[in-house]
């Protein structure tokens, strides 16, 4: 089936869709449009990991769910100038509060699983269900509503 991706028709296609995937997640205009061509790149890289399971979408919004978690880790690990971390939107928060509240979350993910990571970003930022979620992740409903209460129960869990 790999032989049948054709990369330009799926960046004419869900190019739109990809990046605005990509905003959602990474609430900075210029990651997202390095993200947007990372997948691209991704895909057509291991276009051999596409076996016709699912949707063209669906494989697209997987791996750029992923690209974006990844890139979010790896400033995490290797912190830049805060400036580029601010969200391009008008926000009725100051910055220091803005970026206050990106680090918080980003200390709470830290120790989660990719697994978890994406059951948590698919539910809690794109609003799906839990059954929807699993479809995108390979997990029963159930499995993906264990791995959200197993989070909520370390988060407030007393230290």
């Amino acid at each position: 089936m790999a032989d049948s991706l054709d990369i330009p028709s799926l960046y004419r296609r869900y190019g739109d869709l990809v990046l605005g995937r990509c905003r959602t997640i990474l609430r900075n205009e210029a990651d997202a449009q390095d993200a947007m061509q990372e997948v691209f790149l991704k895909v057509h890289r291991f276009s051999d990991s596409f076996r016709g399971e699912s949707s063209p979408s669906t494989f697209l919004y997987r791996v750029t769910t992923t690209t974006c978690l990844n890139r979010i880790r790896s400033k995490k690990r290797r912190p830049e100038d805060p400036v580029e971390e601010m969200p391009t939107l008008a926000s009725t928060d100051s910055v220091l509060d803005t970026l206050a509240l990106r680090e918080f979350l980003n200390d709470l993910l830290e120790d989660c699983d990719d697994k978890t990571r994406e059951c948590l970003t698919y539910h809690y930022v794109d609003g799906m269900t839990h059954d929807e979620v699993g479809e995108m992740v390979g997990l029963s409903g159930a499995a993906v509503r264990k791995r959200i209460s197993g989070f909520k129960a370390t988060v407030r869990r007393p230290e």
